[in-house]
């Protein structure tokens, strides 16, 4: 097996990787603050929607004061949007799809990419482009058994599922025994009701809680 490169190693540490996304650029920051504050290093902010490329600068800015934290952005299709939060700062790009052109940009700017797949193949062809981490997308429909698939065939690839990782021990200890890498979650993590009462320890503390399960795990 191959020495894992820093970016692998970080998300390795890492654990989690929240994904966030809220048109509000206040709730943003507190949000990244809660995560930080719950002991995230990698976070992925989504660009679902007409304010993102607005807010991100600011938190770029913030992360800047948060030693050891890696600040990405999510729901990349394209390579214009790719250079657009590169120019602004990302450290790294995810894609819900597996765009041959989005690879072919990433390798060529060294830029570390999670892209998304559904298949077999399509990680197969993620690796091809450079890809050592895959998202495997939807993970509610794909499984942990899709994991275990997909390193029968392809045992050097990383995987982080997203889209149905839950932050309790059962879910997590599902999928670390399925041998992903780390966990994306969003919506488990962030939910409406504690962000419409700015209830921003409770989501601080379910992270950190959801944290410790994994480090358990990994000792």
């Amino acid at each position: 097996m191959r020495n894992p490169t820093p970016f692998i190693q970080k998300m390795d540490q890492a654990g989690i990787m929240p994904i966030f996304f809220n048109p509000d650029e206040t709730i943003c920051l507190k949000l990244l603050e809660a995560a930080y504050e719950g002991g995230i290093r990698v976070i992925e902010m989504v660009n679902r929607g007409k304010e993102a490329p607005s807010i991100f600068p600011a938190l770029r800015k913030l992360a800047d004061q948060m030693p050891g934290l890696s600040l990405g952005i999510g729901t990349i299709y394209h390579p214009w949007e790719a250079e657009i939060f590169l120019d602004m700062g990302t450290e790294f790009i995810v894609a819900p799809v597996m765009n041959p052109k989005l690879g072919e940009y990433c390798q060529k700017t060294e830029t570390p990419w999670i892209p998304g797949c559904g298949t077999v193949s399509e990680v197969f062809f993620a690796q091809e482009l450079g890809a050592e981490l895959v998202k495997i997308y939807p993970a509610n429909v794909l499984t942990p058994e899709f994991v275990k698939a997909v390193h029968a065939v392809l045992p050097k690839v990383e995987i982080i599922p997203t889209g149905g990782v839950e932050p309790t021990a059962e879910s997590i200890k599902t999928w670390f025994g399925s041998g992903v890498l780390c966990v994306g979650m969003g919506s488990q993590l962030f939910k409406k009701e504690l962000i419409a009462k700015g209830a921003y320890v409770e989501i601080k503390e379910t992270i950190a809680d959801a944290l410790a399960i994994i480090k358990s795990l990994k000792k």
